[in-house]
């Protein structure tokens, strides 16, 4: 090891020396949550049967179905960890109903690439729920450190590099190392394989001008999780990496930073930055969440019906106004990704949203699109202000009837830190991910286990509920 006092071997060294006793009660109730949100997602996702899903699981299944190893959360047996990781990690992505970073430097989606890779291994190693919350934490705090240092113009200005793939990678192999009991050398090595090996993670499924929407963004993240079992694990037998994977020549940040990148700062103790993961109320992209409930807040209010809307003005941050304008819903993935489609869901369905509204053939639903033809998408630029600083992303909506208009304005959503959900939301998001999966009883049993991970001496216990 010749960068001994690094940035990323301090990066390293705060994950190794993190312990249990260094998180605090409410991250580590966060973390239990989503962990749990993770697993939910990923059941809810096989029982819509998507394809992605399907198709990378059925392949791995047929070549590497296993009496022992870690579970699948479809229910459909075991696989080695690596692979649980690659099937569950795909899974989870599906539906967009996934954890976001809301921070000022950067946002995405970590928990996601992070859960599938430490409750895999967890599994294996017979680590313990304080084990698998202390590892997940190390690594969410390590992959916000980095998304911090690069900034956010790797997916602007026509560029489109995913934080899957940026950073949780990293954060997931960072996780994998700690339940492997690795040391301060070979957490930096790990972190250089994910670093070095780390899938593409391009966005061209999610940009509207393409049009395509594909299952590849799915399998991305299930390959990021895959990577970080590999990673530690190849490091734990021996193979070695770069230990500048962030920082140094080439590194991560030289790479994508794209001028914005900043000194990559590790966090002096504790885990400071749990909190600026939301979670999500909606199964659908976050920058839409807030335009859904203020357009829903406005026609609940006002008693205001669909058929009486002459037309809605939905002001957004520059960005999403372009990235979230899609307006030909070929699938669920352009229902997810659209803000005319969600505008329209909510002015006519208001508080009977359900994840099944982005789904088929609900999208097809010949009423919400022509109310999408009253919908006009603004980029405004108080709101883009507001995300720069923030990182949150807000939405006005105004609806006009008549002579009259009417507007509301989010900041932050339902399952943002400013208004976290509870475990009685999850139990609800639980319900409905898996109505006709489980009995109410088996769905009891599993969201107390489920509030009960950091107590549990061995997460096969919660594991084999599933």
């Amino acid at each position: 090891m010749n960068s001994d006092y690094s940035p990323d071997w301090l990066l390293a060294k705060y994950a190794y020396e993190l312990s249990y006793s260094d998180i605090d009660e409410s991250a580590r109730d966060h973390i239990a949550q989503m962990i749990f949100d993770v697993i939910i997602i990923s059941i809810g996702a096989y029982n819509e049967k998507h394809g992605s899903g399907l198709i990378n699981e059925d392949f791995n299944l047929k070549h590497n179905k296993s009496e022992e190893g870690s579970t699948l959360w479809s229910g459909r047996g075991k696989m080695p960890a690596n692979l649980a990781a690659l099937c569950n990690g795909t899974w989870a992505e599906i539906l967009d109903y996934q954890d976001v970073v809301v921070d000022p430097r950067n946002n995405g989606h970590l928990g996601v690439t992070i859960i599938p890779a430490a409750f895999a291994v967890a599994e294996r190693e017979g680590s313990s729920g304080e084990e698998l919350i202390t590892a997940i934490a190390a690594g969410l705090e390590v992959a916000i450190a980095v998304l911090r240092a690069v900034g956010r113009r790797h997916r602007s200005e026509g560029r489109g590099f995913r934080t899957t793939s940026i950073a949780g990678p990293l954060g997931a192999s960072v996780a994998c190392a700690k339940l492997l009991n690795l040391d301060i050398k070979q957490i930096a090595y790990t972190m250089g394989m994910a670093g070095a090996c780390s899938p593409n993670g391009l966005m061209p499924s999610l940009a509207p001008g393409n049009g395509s929407f594909g299952m590849d963004k799915d399998w991305v993240n299930g390959q990021a999780a895959q990577l970080a079992v590999n990673s530690a694990d190849l490091v734990k037998h021996g193979m070695t990496a770069s230990d500048r994977v962030v920082t140094g020549e080439m590194g991560i940040v030289a790479s994508h930073s794209h001028g914005d990148g900043q000194e990559l700062k590790v966090p002096k103790g504790g885990t400071p930055n749990i909190s600026n993961i939301s979670l999500k109320k909606y199964a659908c992209c976050y920058g839409v969440h807030s335009a859904i409930e203020a357009a829903k807040a406005i026609c609940i209010d006002k008693g205001i019906n669909s058929d009486d809307i002459d037309k809605v003005f939905v002001q957004v941050k520059a960005d999403s106004a372009k990235t979230l304008s899609t307006r030909k819903i070929s699938n669920h993935m352009a229902a997810r990704f659209s803000l005319p489609y969600a505008v329209a869901l909510a002015v006519i369905k208001k508080d009977d949203i359900s994840m099944h509204d982005f789904e088929e053939p609900a999208i097809f639903d010949q009423k919400i699109i022509q109310m999408m033809e009253r919908i006009e998408i603004i980029a405004d630029e108080d709101l883009t202000e507001f995300h720069v600083q923030t990182g949150g992303f807000p939405g006005k909506v105004e609806i006009v009837v008549g002579d009259i208009k009417y507007s509301e304005r989010i900041d932050y959503p339902a399952g943002s830190s400013q208004r976290p959900m509870s475990w009685g939301d999850m139990g609800h998001k639980f319900a409905e991910l898996t109505a006709n999966h489980y009995s109410d009883e088996q769905r009891q049993k599993i969201i107390t286990a489920g509030k009960e991970i950091p107590a549990v001496h061995d997460i096969n216990q919660f594991s084999k509920l599933l």
